[in-house]
């Protein structure tokens, strides 16, 4: 059996830009939604709750997506399922500009969904695989971080197009560029992304061996076999934390800062957009702190400094303190700090893979944070209005944001101590 091989400088690079690609192309087509919400809801004449179900939509589909084409990318290549995956999503991107019925919304978000929930577990497998194991983490940490670009570019496209445009053509606008940009990255993979020498060496072996191949089970099923069931389960506790907080703040922050403190969509854009853009170089030093010092004691490092930060926008939004002018609102500063909390979402993607053997990596990985995704992300999205309505009505939306975080660190920080060290741990065909 291959124990370990290795990558051209051109092969390791084409992978990465090919998936840096992909993960922007996925942060930008899944969140600019939440930015539209105010604009859709008046467009469709129905309230901010009612298009939130899209995301919701969206998200739910994101874990059947990263089950089947985590499972396709095992059985017919990293590179076939990557492919795949992205151009689902940027098609249904592309093809929300010219809805005309909430249906159609609902519809195309579920279609949407499926893609980007394909895309995560297959990069982070790739990268896994192609980068050298002391710089893995910097990798993964780096690819993390463009996804986070993505959402801060569909951010500012949104923010552009309806003050350009206005609400009723700007959000037509908006999911165009975002179907564009999605569509041009499925070519960026086709051409410069190579097929795992990994995925290829084991089916090498699986053919050749017919007792491999009768041993041979499903991805799905293997994910639960003794051997690695424990880390399946683990991983999906984890994603499903990391992904309820950040779906609790990242999709209602535009309904916070437009309702409660009155800021127009220009305004509020800019401040999510300097509150991420801080945020960004986190997601990489996630990685570099993963790599030098371990796995483990880096995410519960940036896990205590999670909760720390929620603790801090909870009492900011308590104060209810009035928007001013941007760098005097405390809120920008509150939700810079949580932002750059969800850095350590840099080395998950890495420290996950490294549980798993090549032959289940892609579902097992993406299993772990598109079920997360699927179920806790989409909880988010649907319990922030029952419980700003229990609470007394849209306006206390960053309460309930708050006690939804709050929520979610807890069980993230308890799920870390369940991870093994994985800090050099070299790739195998198995």
């Amino acid at each position: 059996m291959v124990e370990s091989l290795t990558y051209t400088r051109r092969e390791t690079a084409g992978t990465l830009s090919g998936i840096i690609f992909g993960h922007f192309a996925d942060g930008m087509d899944l969140v600019i939604i939440s930015y539209l919400f105010l604009a859709l809801s008046a467009e469709f004449k129905v309230s901010v709750a009612d298009i939130a179900i899209a995301l919701t939509i969206s998200l739910i589909f994101s874990a059947f997506g990263g089950i089947i084409f985590g499972s396709i990318a095992d059985r017919y290549g990293r590179r076939t399922g990557l492919i795949l995956a992205i151009a689902v999503f940027g098609v249904a991107t592309l093809l929300t500009a010219g809805i005309t019925q909430l249906w159609q919304l609902y519809l195309l978000r579920a279609i949407e969904g499926l893609g980007v929930g394909g895309e995560w577990g297959i990069g982070f497998a790739q990268i896994t695989e192609v980068w050298s194991p002391k710089t893995r983490a910097t990798g993964g940490g780096l690819l993390q971080g463009f996804f986070i670009v993505g959402s801060i570019v569909g951010a500012i496209v949104s923010g552009y197009t309806i003050s350009v445009y206005g609400a009723s053509l700007g959000w037509r606008y908006a999911f165009l560029i975002a179907g564009i940009i999605g569509v041009a990255s499925t070519f960026v993979v086709m051409f410069f992304v190579p097929e795992s020498k990994y995925w290829l060496a084991y089916h090498k072996e699986v053919e050749s061996s017919p007792e491999m191949k009768k041993k041979e089970k499903a991805p799905l099923v293997d994910i639960f076999t003794p051997e690695v069931r424990r880390w399946t389960l683990i991983v999906l506790l984890i994603g499903s934390a990391n992904l309820f907080i950040y779906f609790a703040y990242s999709s209602y922050m535009p309904t916070l800062l437009a309702v409660v403190y009155s800021m127009k969509p220009a305004q509020y854009t800019l401040l999510l957009v300097v509150g991420q853009s801080i945020a960004v170089p986190f997601y990489i030093v996630n990685g570099i702190l993963a790599d030098k010092f371990g796995r483990k004691i880096t995410a519960i490092s940036y896990g205590l400094v999670y909760i720390v930060s929620v603790v801090l926008f909870f009492v900011i939004i308590l104060e209810k303190i009035p928007y001013v002018a941007l760098f005097a609102f405390p809120l920008l500063y509150a939700y810079t700090i949580v932002s750059l909390a969800q850095g350590i979402s840099g080395e998950y993607g890495v420290w996950w893979s490294e549980h798993f053997p090549t032959r289940m990596r892609s579902t097992a990985t993406g299993f772990g944070y598109m079920v997360g995704r699927g179920i806790a992300g989409a909880l988010a999205t649907l319990l922030i209005p029952v419980l700003y309505d229990g609470l007394g009505g849209i306006k206390m939306v960053g309460v309930a944001i708050s006690i939804a975080m709050l929520v979610g660190v807890v069980f993230q920080f308890g799920g870390l101590f369940g991870l093994k060290e994985t800090l050099g741990t070299k790739v195998k065909v198995d």
